[in-house]
């Protein structure tokens, strides 16, 4: 990271990386070498408490019309909002520090139309 960061001179040096970089060793690593980075995380990676306790009235609403919408009226549209938290990472060893990060969580109200209509459905189906 160092050799990238000499390479590229006085220009910030940002890491984008998918998914798999998000772990606490990669993570560690990264704060370490004070590297600037953004990832995804997977979904499956955040708990449901995280999700449940977005206060969509502190997140700020992302000014960005997806393709498919651009046609609709405005109050037809998909809207996001996105929220940056803190995050804390623990090692798998007592010992391990605690490392914090920032993170931003983005809401779709088309996701979670979607989820809405999933979830009705499985309580649907767990019924009949």
């Amino acid at each position: 990271m160092r050799d990238l960061s000499a390479i590229a001179g006085e220009q910030k040096f940002l890491l984008v990386a998918d998914s798999k970089l998000v772990s606490y060793a990669n993570v560690a690593a990264l704060l370490a070498a004070e590297v600037e980075f953004i990832a995804p995380v997977p979904a499956a990676q955040v708990k449901d408490e995280v999700y449940a306790a977005l206060d969509l009235e502190r997140a700020r609403v992302v000014a960005w019309v997806p393709e498919r919408d651009t046609g609709k009226p405005p109050d037809q549209r998909e809207v996001y909002r996105a929220l940056e938290v803190i995050h804390t990472l623990t090692g798998p060893r007592k010992r391990d520090p605690v490392l914090t990060v920032r993170r931003i969580l983005v809401h779709s109200t088309g996701n979670a139309k979607g989820q809405r209509a999933a979830r009705a459905k499985r309580l649907t189906k767990a019924q009949e």
